[in-house]
């Protein structure tokens, strides 16, 4: 036998399914040369081994009965094959997953990812484009393929809820939250030896914060991540000569991930050594220290779209302008003596928390000034609270949530209270003033109680009023940043005749409250939102809104631009308005307004607002002012330094622009179109929405369920007993749709049916499997046919040598009865085809049942050509991939082998002056001898992933086919 098979042809090899590469005969014996899937490739004496040619699914060779035909059976068979199919390999499988509406330019970031060899991307796309949306994508993407059973995200502490919600609202995606409770938890469960971090099919979302404890670092390295989440990852990048605990950690997650996506709207902060880490991450062998950071190896693992450059079919940009302006405040003589006599007491502590080394302390007085110029009831309550503090007895341990937000961590704003609370009671140990200190804070919180006007809160309420009554439909977005002024200001409001409109977001505020609360001010009546930073993150408000107010500006500039992404996103129809309101004469104000100017001017000119931001990311604005009121100097020696600062940045910032390593990817037209074409062929993976419903439908009640319209898009079902076993919990008596739009509307009211639903995916796998569901074999008679043929249905698949199918699809062929001609085109036909209600009769089909073997060759013939060529397309495609892949490889090594080697020659040089340069140098040896060593490895793996292998044909079912 082994001399009659062809290279290429599929075999049984001691029962494992093989592809025969080469036959030949060393003297008498035959010795075969076959790929083997588990295995790879083996070279064996086919004498010693039992080869078989396969037996196709569901095709013994007893007689068969013809009254067990049935179109419908056939049909919810080949679909159930097609979800099956879908779930391994499709193009764009998210489009029909998601719970949330996709935008052109997210999809083609999706794509431009699937299309990797490995699915690992920095996503930078600005604020307001939906990054969490495409993570999500992508995640649902890669878990339909199989391989997101292990996901960790990490991401700042105070996003953890919002990136849990939004998973499981949008994408049915559970995360549980990794923290102290959930590790200690873990620990009882399997034991304090095991390692709560290895454990199949766990999806964890943590903090940055929590995650780089260093009793972590050996756990971690023995786990793996299918897929990990790096949120603001611009917050892991490396920075100086020692690299954060943070960094540290994300690049140790990076080496322990398959897919790994770094997301961060301002992914460089104008030094090239931040940016470079975040390429490594990616790809660790892309760059070497000394190779050039080109447009094309930023291409390759960066995606980044801004507001100013996408656009609809028109050329028109489709997100609209926003203004900006400052409304000064003029202070009172009372409120300018306040805000002097408060400067003063800060100054003289933060100088003494310098003198004595305490920072904390200066810290504190640092908070206390940004309340100053929030508001009499923010710098009040901090005055009283620090009072209080001071008069205890025992000196105020620090929690560990306070030592990790002086740490820079981001925490939840409820924890961020606690933590500035407890840091405006810290003191001097043993402090000899401190009747002094006391007698001061008191005089403070009687110099504001005896403010009659707070001049701020006037001027806010009485421009709202103005706004109001300008247009009574408008509705307005204020933003301040503690929750002391903002509360403070509520009361000042109380006898407003808008009052009663007002809704209220803080941290404090129930994720399910504060979702009833978007949505009433979305699409309710009340007109007024009043808001802390808590919702400067994971709300959108574009649809109903384009004013906001900053009751003060944040010290942070970028907080300030996410306040602005509630509004300036895509869906906004109007020019944006944004209203600051800042104390006249006071040092911070003529900071902030010197670097807003600055900010702009640079922005008008790069065009991105997201860049600038990452140029000032580690500004340090606070340290600036808190040196200037220590130092007593004016706001313009401040303004100075600040400006020489922005304008060195500034610099590299325009340098990489002339690069082009950093601008936004244009999205026009000719993109939408590009995207389309990807969504139309997606479609024909599941089938569109109607196709879903009729497969859905169809086999619930042919299974004994029930499914009944109750309107246009909604039914009301019941699953069947048998497949009761394979859902979590009854499905009964429930309003389903299969239309997005739909569920969307009626979220709460309707279940959305997606192909991935678990009622979905459990009949899918009850048609397919079940034994005495049927439908291996059908009948249709067709009014386009012009002879008898029979159909066999294929599943055809491709995989890499790494074992991750390329490519798999089904394959119908027909083949004519009279002429034996084969074709794929008339079995697609006759697959999507609906037989007419009527039967052949018995003889007619036992006629063509006895030609099916020979029809059967024929279509055999046909599924070889086709397999060979496509076959052949992707091992061309993917011959095209490796060698552009292995020749980056050899650049980089030959880039890093150069540095290492100029090392030993300038070591081996000093040694020969004299110097001991022996540790040195075998240092640098090893680390060459590691380079080989990462090198090689890597090109078998990409050498694996170019290698393309045909997996055995299987017959799905077949159909025989008559004229009508």
């Amino acid at each position: 036998m082994v001399e009659q098979l062809d290279s290429g042809e599929q075999i049984l090899l001691n029962g494992q399914p093989a592809e025969v590469i080469t036959v030949r005969r060393v003297g008498e014996l035959p010795y075969l040369r076959a790929y083997v899937e588990g295995e790879g490739v083996k070279s064996v004496c086919a004498e010693d081994v039992d080869i078989k040619r396969p037996q196709e699914n569901g095709e013994s060779e007893e007689a068969f009965d013809l009254e067990d035909l049935s179109a419908e059976r056939f049909d919810l068979r080949t679909q159930a094959m097609r979800f099956r199919l879908a779930h391994q390999r499709g193009q764009l499988l998210s489009i029909s997953n998601s719970l949330v509406r996709l935008e052109p330019y997210q999809l083609a970031c999706v794509n431009q990812v699937m299309q990797k060899l490995r699915q690992r991307a920095l996503i930078a796309d600005d604020v307001g484009l939906g990054k969490t949306i495409e993570a999500g994508l992508i995640l649902k993407e890669l878990d339909a393929r199989r391989r997101a059973g292990r996901v960790l995200f990490v991401v700042p502490a105070h996003l953890q809820k919002k990136w849990i919600r939004e998973m499981d609202r949008f994408f049915d995606i559970s995360l549980t939250k990794a923290d102290r409770a959930w590790v200690e938890g873990e620990k009882r469960r399997l034991g304090e030896e095991a390692n709560v971090w290895d454990q199949d099919q766990q999806r964890l979302i943590t903090s940055q914060a929590f995650l780089r404890q260093d009793r972590f670092e050996a756990p971690l390295e023995e786990a793996f991540w299918d897929v990990v989440v790096v949120d603001e990852a611009h917050k892991a990048s490396k920075k100086g000569e020692t690299p954060s605990k943070t960094a540290k950690r994300v690049e140790q997650l990076s080496g322990r991930s398959d897919a790994l996506l770094l997301l961060s709207a301002t992914p460089h902060t104008g030094k090239e050594q931040s940016f470079r880490s975040l390429v490594s991450y990616i790809d660790p062998l892309r760059v070497a220290e000394n190779q050039e950071l080109t447009r094309d190896i930023v291409d390759e693992v960066m995606i980044r779209r801004g507001k100013e450059t996408i656009f609809d079919d028109d050329g028109e940009r489709i997100f609209p302008n926003r203004d900006v302006q400052t409304v000064p405040v003029d202070m009172s003589l009372p409120e300018s003596d306040f805000y002097e006599e408060v400067t003063k007491y800060v100054r003289q502590i933060y100088n003494r928390s310098s003198m004595l080394n305490r920072p904390v302390v200066g810290l504190a007085m640092a908070l206390m000034q940004k309340r100053l110029v929030s508001s009499i009831g923010a710098i009040k309550a901090t005055l009283e609270r620090r009072i209080d503090g001071l008069l205890e007895e025992d000196l105020l341990q620090l929690s560990q949530e306070t030592r990790s937000y002086l740490d820079g961590a981001d925490l939840e704003e409820e924890d961020q209270i606690a933590a500035e609370q407890e840091l405006e009671r810290v003191t001097f140990e043993g402090d000899e003033d401190l009747q002094i200190e006391l007698k001061t804070l008191r005089r403070l919180v009687d110099m504001a109680e005896e403010i009659p006007v707070d001049s701020k809160a006037q001027k806010v309420r009485r421009f709202i009023q103005s706004l109001l009554e300008e247009d009574p439909g408008e509705k307005v977005l204020l933003f301040t940043e503690y929750r002391d002024t903002l509360g403070y200001f509520l009361g000042l409001c109380e006898e407003e005749p808008w009052y009663d409109e007002i809704m209220v977001i803080h941290g404090g505020v129930d994720k399910s409250d504060r979702a009833e609360i978007e949505d009433e001010f979305n699409y309710g009546e009340k007109r007024l939102l009043f808001a802390t930073d808590a919702a400067s993150e994971g709300i959108d408000l574009q649809k109903s809104c384009h004013v906001m107010i900053n009751y003060e500006l944040p010290w942070n500039p970028n907080r300030l631009e996410q306040r602005i992404g509630r509004i300036h996103r895509y869906g906004q129809e109007r020019e944006v308005k944004v209203w600051n309101f800042q104390f006249e004469g006071t040092r911070e104000a003529q900071i902030f307004e010197m670097l807003e100017n600055k900010v702009e001017n640079i922005r008008s000119r790069v065009g991105a607002t997201a860049d600038v931001l990452g140029m000032i990311e580690d500004l340090n604005v606070e340290d600036l002012i808190m040196r200037s009121i220590r130092d007593e100097e004016p706001p313009s020696a401040t303004q100075e330094e600040l400006e020489r600062e922005l304008e060195e940045r500034e610099q590299t910032l325009l340098d990489w622009y002339e690069r082009s390593l950093i601008d936004c990817s244009t999205f026009d037209a000719e993109s939408r179109a590009r995207i389309q074409e990807v969504v139309d062929d997606s479609e024909d993976v599941f089938g569109s929405e109607a196709d879903v419903q009729r497969f859905v439908i169809a086999g619930l009640r042919a299974l004994g369920g029930q499914a009944d319209q109750v309107s246009q898009h909604v039914f009301r079902v019941d699953a069947p007993e048998v497949l009761g076993v394979a859902l979590e919990q009854p499905f009964e008596d429930r309003q389903v749709t299969f239309d997005r739009d739909i569920a969307m509307q009626f979220e709460s009211e309707v279940t959305y049916l997606s192909p991935d639903h678990e009622l979905v995916t459990a009949l899918v796998e009850h048609i397919f499997e079940g034994e005495d569901f049927g439908g291996r074999r059908g009948v249709k008679v067709l009014p386009f046919l012009d002879q008898p043929g029979i159909v066999f249905n294929y599943r055809i698949a491709f995989e890499d040598g790494a074992g991750e199918i390329l490519r798999e699809e089904l394959c119908p062929v027909h083949v004519d009865s009279p002429t034996q001609q084969a074709e794929r085109t008339l079995g697609q036909r006759v697959l999507d085809g609906r037989s007419l209600d009527v039967s052949p009769d018995r003889s007619t089909i036992q006629s063509l049942h006895d030609q099916k073997d020979v029809l059967k060759e024929s279509a055999e013939t046909y599924l070889s050509r086709t397999v060979r060529r496509i076959r052949s397309d992707l091992s061309d495609d993917r011959q095209r991939r490796t060698d552009q892949e292995l020749q980056r490889l050899d650049e980089y090594a030959a880039a890093e082998r150069e540095r290492l080697k100029s090392f030993i020659e300038e070591y081996r040089e000093q040694q020969e002056a004299g110097a001991d340069m022996e540790i040195a140098i075998r240092g640098q040896e090893t680390r060459l001898q590691d380079l080989e060593t990462r090198i090689q490895k890597r090109k078998e793996n990409v050498r694996e992933k170019g290698r393309v292998v045909s997996l055995a044909p299987e017959l799905v079912n077949l159909c025989y086919a008559f004229a009508a």
